[in-house]
């Protein structure tokens, strides 16, 4: 993945970031990919409940990409540490993606592991945890 980083990254808009901040939220509009930099940014799924933390993510890490493809974020992403990050708005993305089919084959292999990373955390939640998700939606 690291080809698709630095091609991201070659076009990206530097973003210093203070600890603390959510750069995105769940079920915004997917605008634009982060690079992470320098720093660490933690994925959060939050409901009127709880804040359930989904994955911890440093250096070398793109973040948003599927909601650069579909148009919404699945997951809220705050800085956990003062970060330095890349943004690329998402139609900057496709642009990069679409010049170039290994970089699109690179960005298919990020969001297949995604993907499978998501599964195995469903199938770790108990049966209770899952009836009780579907009640709340």
């Amino acid at each position: 993945m690291t080809d698709l980083f630095a091609e991201l990254n070659a076009v990206a808009i530097a973003a210093p970031v203070p600890k603390g901040t959510v750069i995105f939220q769940n079920r915004d509009p997917g605008t634009a990919v982060y690079l992470i930099r320098s720093g660490r940014v933690a994925l959060v799924w939050i409901d009127a409940n709880d804040v359930t933390p989904i994955d911890l993510h440093g250096p070398g890490r793109i973040l948003g990409l599927p909601a650069a493809l579909n148009g919404q974020y699945s997951a809220t992403a705050k800085v956990l540490e003062d970060s330095e990050l890349g943004f690329v708005p998402s139609d900057r993305v496709v642009a990069v993606l679409e010049s170039n089919p290994s970089l699109m084959q690179a960005a298919v292999r990020l969001l297949g592991e995604e993907v499978a990373r998501v599964r195995s955390m469903v199938s770790a939640v108990p049966e209770s945890g899952l009836r009780a998700v579907d009640r709340a939606r």
